[in-house]
């Protein structure tokens, strides 16, 4: 779900200075550009830093993970603003062509490049105290390999005698290798193959299929909204056997945590928030406006804005 906490800054202003629900339109495109510009800034910062330290490289296909990763932070923005420019057909076009990219894009890093569980976004931001550790542990490496060398047989490191520090600093110690954890747990990617090969290109097609569906059925009809469903359970079941017995790494364990907590949303998802969940969010912060001190100042806003959230972010392609 993008754009949600970048929206409610920009359009909570208008309110409180004493705007209306209809002043949303013409504010969510500036919060979703000021979101996407952010996002972006950090991605390439990233990548600058990456690039400067020569950390390890994220893998094979790592321009396409930025593409990706490009189109993740800034695909709300650009179906909001085609939607102001075009129309809900031109939205629907835009839609149409960003999720065929990225479902390829995808399926190209599963089968071509070998990629193992695919994340949203395609690259996470980099996690600096970690890369400040890799790049210590690469420098270790590297003074170690001009000051040492090791014995074929026995493994030993030995010091080279150039390399000897003067005789008051001397330890004494022998030299060790630097400790480069690649994996905080130790287990490494688990490769996919079979059951969870299947199941990871049901979850990369889920947003086209469900996108056909609609175009078959309608936007609020009952059999998209099971369709996607289906498809994220089924996934999510295939994956749970490996997932239980912990064969996977952190990094993979934590995406499909995110996933599974991910299904909370198809409560808020067309036609089930419609149906179901509208009538009673909207009592629940009635309830609290009238009963909880204070909580008029945030549930009423809440209230207003929620139609407006649930038909910008709540889509089936947005986690």
């Amino acid at each position: 779900m993008y754009g949600v906490m970048g929206s409610v800054v920009t359009d909570y202003q208008y309110l409180k200075f004493g705007g209306n629900t209809g002043r949303i339109n013409t504010s969510n495109v500036l919060s979703e550009l000021v979101y996407c510009l952010s996002n972006l800034l950090v991605l390439f910062n990233d990548r600058i830093i990456h690039n400067a330290r020569r950390l390890q490289a994220v893998g094979s296909g790592e321009k396409l993970k930025t593409w990706l990763t490009v189109i993740d932070y800034s695909e709300v923005f650009i179906e909001v603003s085609a939607r102001r420019m075009w129309g809900e057909k031109g939205k629907w076009l835009i839609v149409i062509v960003l999720q065929i990219f990225k479902c390829a894009g995808r399926l190209l890093l599963l089968f071509y490049h070998k990629d193992n569980i695919i994340q949203s976004p395609s690259m996470p931001p980099l996690r600096r105290k970690k890369a400040r550790e890799d790049s210590h542990v690469e420098e270790s490496r590297i003074r170690l390999q001009s000051a040492a060398f090791t014995l074929k047989r026995s493994g030993r490191i030995v010091r080279r005698v150039t390399a000897a520090p003067p005789t008051s600093c001397r330890t004494w110690r022998p030299l060790l290798p630097p400790n480069n954890n690649a994996e905080e747990d130790g287990v490494p990617d688990q490769t996919l193959s079979g059951k969870m090969l299947i199941a990871e290109v049901l979850y990369v097609v889920k947003p086209v299929a469900h996108l056909c569906s609609m175009m078959l059925f309608g936007q609020k009809d009952w059999k998209p909204w099971l369709l996607a469903l289906s498809a994220d359970l089924a996934s999510l079941q295939l994956y749970g056997t490996k997932h239980k017995e912990r064969h996977m790494s952190r990094k993979q364990r934590l995406e499909l945590s995110r996933r599974t907590i991910s299904l909370l949303l198809y409560l808020l998802r067309s036609p089930f928030y419609e149906r179901h969940s509208s009538d009673r969010l909207q009592a629940v912060l009635r309830d609290m406006s009238a009963n909880v001190p204070l909580a008029r100042v945030l549930c009423n806003p809440i209230a207003q804005y929620i139609p407006q959230w649930q038909d910008t972010y709540f889509y089936m392609w947005s986690t």
